[in-house]
């Protein structure tokens, strides 16, 4: 498949959709007369036009839209199929391929969905097996809370509450094998649990609250997931104001990637997360769902946690956590449609949801 860009004195081929849709709008400003045009073939078909005579660009020929939206997709999933797949104790993580999806375990007394449910080492193994029989890829321990208003615990506290838990994992002969992740914003409990068996750090707070985060997946050679966030979940939700919320959250996800790049964390070992529900109203938390494909542009693999979350019941007018995985199910199909490469999740059920949008929106049906 080719591209030809054509105006006055110009001709160039391109594989691309996107680098010809790219140059021929910088070829815009150089157009002086009304009575020429800039215009791209697809073969031999013109697809888009324009001149000084239009206000805005102009796509040609039935169909058009639908067929540039499909290119920009199979660029996308291009773009993802070449960052560098993770290998996990046997587990590929090939980006593009499918979702794949995180499994939360909150060890912890308070967290706004499933708070006291998993926080003894017994009720915990019981999710954990859950959560795999139901092909769930990662399973996410976390021992503080980290919704709205959550209160700091101590050091010791959140090791307490996450160690046990992962050690009993990796001694279970059924489960030894699963791919563990700790959210955590502490470093200390970070290379603690790394140490205990943890292969990836996941970090809400993106490696800001203790930079040395990112010195102990340098170190200990783990994949870390930076998600964005301003404040700390007691003052998050007063920190709403942007000028421009997408290329904030980008801005924000490049500095803490040079960052980790600096102390010596490979690329291929970065994720991103925008942080759904995490210093952002309702209606900014649906902005990001319609534009999350902005984010390939990071050049990680994205990660996305809808689940269950306050924005879905507000759009529901439901209260109960526990009673949003419908809606959650809608949030994770448009995550998956704007490329998210992982979704954290609560449910099971959302394995399904997975498969059936990877069906659609990646072409991978069985």
């Amino acid at each position: 498949m080719a591209f030809t860009v054509v105006t006055r004195g110009f001709k160039q081929e391109f594989e691309r959709w996107t680098d010809a849709l790219e140059t021929a709008n910088g070829l815009r400003p150089q157009l002086k007369s009304w009575f020429v045009d800039i215009r791209i073939f697809d073969g031999k078909d013109l697809v888009w036009m324009y001149s000084k005579l239009r206000a805005h660009p102009e796509y040609i020929g039935p169909g058009t839209y639908d067929r540039l939206a499909r290119l920009f997709m199979t660029e996308g999933r291009r773009s993802a199929a070449s960052r560098q797949p993770w290998d996990i104790r046997g587990h590929q993580f090939n980006w593009g391929d499918r979702t794949y999806l995180m499994g939360v375990i909150n060890v912890t007394p308070d967290s706004f969905s499933d708070g006291g449910q998993f926080n003894s080492v017994e009720s915990a193994l019981k999710q954990a097996k859950r959560l795999l029989e139901a092909n769930i890829d990662i399973l996410d321990i976390g021992g503080q809370s980290t919704r709205p208003g959550a209160e700091q615990i101590s050091l010791s506290e959140e090791l307490n509450r996450v160690l046990p838990i992962i050690e009993a994992i990796r001694q279970a002969e059924h489960l030894k094998q699963a791919v563990i992740s700790i959210d955590t914003t502490r470093a200390t409990v970070a290379r603690a649990a790394v140490e205990a068996g943890a292969d990836i750090v996941n970090d809400i707070s993106g490696a800001t609250y203790e930079p040395d985060i990112l010195k102990v997946a340098a170190e200990k050679e783990v994949p870390i997931i930076l998600m964005h966030l301003r404040g700390t979940p007691q003052t998050m939700q007063q920190m709403t104001d942007y000028d421009d919320l997408m290329g904030e959250i980008a801005e924000f996800l490049q500095g803490q990637i040079k960052q980790a790049l600096a102390v010596g964390v490979p690329i291929q070992n970065i994720c991103v997360d925008p942080g759904i529900g995490f210093a952002k109203t309702y209606p900014q938390n649906l902005d990001i769902l319609r534009q999350l494909s902005d984010f390939a542009e990071l050049g990680c693999p994205i990660l996305v946690g809808t689940s269950r979350k306050s924005f879905i019941g507000w759009i529901l007018d439901q209260p109960d956590p526990q009673q949003r995985e419908w809606g959650t199910a809608a949030a994770c199909a448009a995550a998956i449609a704007g490329g998210a490469d992982i979704l954290r999740i609560h449910g099971a059920a959302m394995a399904d949801v997975a498969r059936v949008a990877d069906a659609i929106w990646r072409q991978n049906a069985p």
